[in-house]
Parts: structure tokens; sequence; C-alpha cells
């Protein structure tokens, strides 16, 4: 699979599908793996490209300070190796800052947004478990339990009940044989901490969808409505029963929610 140097880092990413370009970006703490249950789904119809963000998977982990803005710039320096000069983008979470900083900065290298279960910047309690994880991994890389924890924030009640997934998820998650490193989480962690696009969202010209899951507790839906009340040209669509994950949780329902926002507007132009 491709891997590709871009300036100061090599970025691995994969492509499926034809038509339309979609780029998605993958949140803190993940890679291009965690589309896979939406990724062949869109590649229906588009031609969609992830990726591993900067210290994650398999693209480089420099000791360097990350900020999304750079994050950002990597996706960009992505899509000029690609010859793509115009794309959809998705952002997760983290990701969804970077995609937000993206469609904030380079207006002319979006066509329509979809910001998932993301806001205009981190809150201090989240900083504050993220620093908590940071700590937990230093003493003792211990994946399964890291994953456990991780699933608590992740998903809502309601799919824990269902016979499985979340067991399957976490011996899934900690076995992946691409683990993020301490170093990555640390930096990205740095680079999440720093973020604040509240000043620039408004500058978003694509048309948006801000996905939020009901049950949400990392990133509350009211956090991710400040988006929607802030964003000029932008919609919310909540999702019941899903929490911060509604791409992993619910991936049909994720995937026929962006194909009708995508679809039913102006294409690429």
């Amino acid at each position: 699979m491709p891997r590709v140097k871009l300036g100061d880092i090599s970025l691995y990413y994969e492509e499926q599908g034809k038509g339309q370009p979609l780029l998605l970006i993958a949140g803190l703490g993940a890679d291009h793996a965690s589309w896979t249950g939406v990724s062949l789904r869109l590649a229906r119809h588009f031609r969609v490209i992830t990726f591993d963000n900067r210290g994650s998977g398999r693209s480089d982990t420099p000791r360097t300070r990350y900020s999304v803005r750079c994050m950002a710039g990597d996706a960009v320096k992505l899509l000029d190796y690609l010859r793509i000069q115009k794309c959809h983008v998705i952002g997760h979470s983290m990701g969804g800052y970077i995609a937000g900083t993206l469609a904030a900065h380079y207006p002319e290298r979006v066509g329509m947004l979809v910001l998932e279960a993301t806001a205009p910047v981190s809150t201090a309690r989240n900083n504050f478990l993220f620093d908590d994880f940071l700590n937990r991994f230093k003493r003792g890389h211990d994946s399964e339990a890291l994953m456990r924890s991780w699933s608590y924030w992740s998903f809502s009640p309601k799919t824990f009940e269902r016979k499985g997934f979340v067991a399957t998820f976490i011996k899934k998650a900690s076995t992946y044989p691409y683990p993020q490193s301490a170093e990555g989480f640390k930096r990205q962690i740095g680079a999440v901490k720093a973020f604040d696009g509240r000043g620039s969202i408004k500058n978003i010209k694509a048309r948006t969808l801000v996905i939020m899951g009901a049950d949400d507790i990392l990133i509350y839906p009211a956090e991710s409505m400040a988006l929607v009340d802030n964003i000029p040209d932008s919609i919310g669509k909540e999702i019941k029963h899903a929490g911060h994950c509604v791409h992993v949780e619910m991936p049909a329902v994720f995937t026929e929610t962006v194909e009708r926002f995508l679809t039913g507007f102006h294409p690429l132009r």
C-alpha cells in the first residue's frame, strides 16, 4: 500500500472506488482503518481517500510540535500529490478539527463538508482526560485495557447492549498491527489542546453537515451545535442511540446520511 513523502513527513494512504473524490480524516489516536465500516460503502459512489494522520498508523511520527493547521496542510499536500483540486471532506472528532480548518483556510479545495462528533474547540475536561490516557500509556501499555477504557467514552449505552459488539471492537483494536505510539498520541494531544477554531469557522464557505450522536458524552451534541450556529451554510443531524463514533456504531445509517447530503446538492465544480 502506498506511502508518499510530503515535505517533512511520509504519509500512508489508501484509495477505493471511482467518482467524485471524498477525503476521510480520522480522529485522535485513530488512523485510516477507523473508516473500514463505511469506506467500502461510500466507495460505491465516490473515489474515497483515507490516510493516517502524522503520529498514527503507518505515517511518520516526527518529533516536532503538531498543530491542527499543520495536519490540515498534510491533507492538502496529499491532495496535491493525487492531483485532486477539489473534494468533499469528512472529519471525525480531531479529524473534524482538521477538516474544518482545511475548509476555513483552503476553501477552494473543499466541495461539501461533513463534521462528525466534533466541536470548535476542545474542552478543559477532555484535555484533562486525554492527559490521563497518555499517563496510563506511558506507565505501561496494556492495549486491551486502554481500548476498553476508550470504549466507555466512544459508544452509546444502546451499543453496549448489542451482543459481542464492544468486545469484538476491543479485541480488534487491541491487536491492530499498527498501533499508535505514546509519542504520537502525546503530539496529537498537543495539537488538540492548542486548537481553537471559534474564530475561523465563520469563514467556512462549504455547505456543511454536522453529525452528532445523541448519546455522545465525549463531545456533547450541544458542543457540536456551536458549529451549526456559526458556520454560515450548515445543518445539524442528530443520530439517536449513537455515541461518539457514529460511523463505527451505525455504519449504514452514517453512510446513508452522508450520501443523501453529498448527492442532494450540486456536484463539485
